[in-house]
C-alpha cells in the first residue's frame, strides 16, 4: 500500500514542453487512436510518443497491462513517475457498465475513481473533468477499480451499489501519479452494459498484456458454439467503442493546453 497523496489545489502552469500521458491497459484499446494520430514506439514495446506538430507539447502513451499487479510492474519499468513525469495523466480504455442508464459506446468521466478496499481513491481534476463533460462525456460519480474481470450481469448488479462503472486499472494508475503530484482524469468508454454477460472467459483466453491465447480461444468457441453470435456482436460493439474513445481522446488532449492556461489565468 502506498501513502495517501494530498489533493492538488490547482493545475500546474503550462510549461513550454508540456507532456500529456495517456494510459491504456492493452493494445486493442489503444489501436484505434494509433490510426488517427501518428505514434512512434518509445524505449519499450509498451511506450509510445507523438509530437503534436505545430505545438510544443508531447503526448505519451503507456500500455499498463490488465489489473493492479500489471500496472505496478509497468510503472516500475518506466520513467513516467520520475524524469519523464507528465503534466497531466489520462487513464483511459474500456469499462463495464454497472447501471442500466449507461449504454454501450458511451464515454464516461467519473468524479471519483477508487478500489473496493479503498486503498486507492482519487478524484479527477475538476477542470479536466469539466472539459470532458463539455466535450460530451457522461458525468458519473464513481468508477470502481476491481482486481478481476466482472463477467456476468449478476456480478455487475452486486457492484452497482458502489458505482456506475467498473474497470481494472484507473484507480491504481491515478493513485500512483497523484503521489507524484500529477493531476489526472479517468476517461473511459462503456464496452459492455449492466444487463449482459461477457461472451467469453477472457481470463482464460487473454494474457495480462492483452495478447490472445489462440488455442484457449478456439477451445471456448468449440465447447460453446451457441455463443458465437454473442461473440461476434461483442466484437463489433467493442470495435465501435474503441473508435468512439479514440475520437474523444483526440479532441480532449487537444483541449488540455487551453484548460491549463485558463487555470493559470483564473
Amino acid at each position: 500500500m502506498f501513502p495517501r497523496a494530498e489533493p492538488r489545489k490547482s493545475l500546474p502552469r503550462v510549461p513550454p514542453d508540456m507532456r500529456i500521458l495517456v494510459t491504456f491497459a492493452v493494445e486493442a484499446e489503444f489501436a484505434p487512436w494509433r490510426k488517427i494520430r501518428k505514434f512512434e514506439r518509445g524505449s519499450s514495446k509498451f511506450e509510445f510518443s507523438s509530437s503534436t506538430g505545430e505545438t510544443p507539447y508531447q503526448i505519451n502513451v503507456l500500455l499498463t497491462g490488465i489489473g493492479e499487479v500489471s500496472v505496478n510492474a509497468a510503472l516500475a519499468k518506466t520513467e513516467f513517475l520520475t524524469v519523464k513525469k507528465p503534466d497531466v495523466l489520462v487513464s483511459s480504455g474500456f469499462a463495464g457498465g454497472l447501471k442500466p442508464e449507461l449504454t454501450a459506446c458511451q464515454i464516461i468521466a467519473p468524479v471519483k475513481t477508487r478500489t473496493l478496499k479503498n486503498h486507492a481513491n482519487v478524484d479527477s481534476e475538476p477542470p479536466l473533468r469539466d472539459e470532458a463533460v463539455h466535450l460530451g462525456a457522461l458525468p458519473i460519480e464513481n468508477l470502481i477499480t476491481v482486481d478481476r474481470l466482472v463477467k456476468t450481469a449478476e456480478e455487475k448488479s452486486r457492484l452497482a451499489f458502489f458505482g456506475e462503472a467498473v474497470d481494472m486499472e484507473s484507480a491504481i494508475v491515478m493513485d500512483r501519479f497523484a503521489q507524484a503530484g500529477v493531476p489526472s482524469i479517468a476517461i473511459r468508454v462503456v464496452s459492455d452494459v449492466s444487463g449482459e454477460d461477457l461472451p467469453l472467459d477472457f481470463d482464460r483466453c487473454l494474457t495480462p498484456q492483452g495478447a490472445v491465447k489462440p488455442l484457449n480461444l478456439l477451445n471456448q468457441i468449440v465447447r460453446g458454439p451457441q455463443r458465437l453470435p454473442d461473440i461476434i456482436r461483442f466484437g463489433r460493439q467493442s470495435f465501435s467503442a474503441g473508435q468512439k474513445l479514440a475520437e474523444f481522446i483526440e479532441k480532449f488532449v487537444a483541449a488540455v493546453p487551453a484548460i491549463l492556461e485558463r487555470s493559470v489565468n483564473a
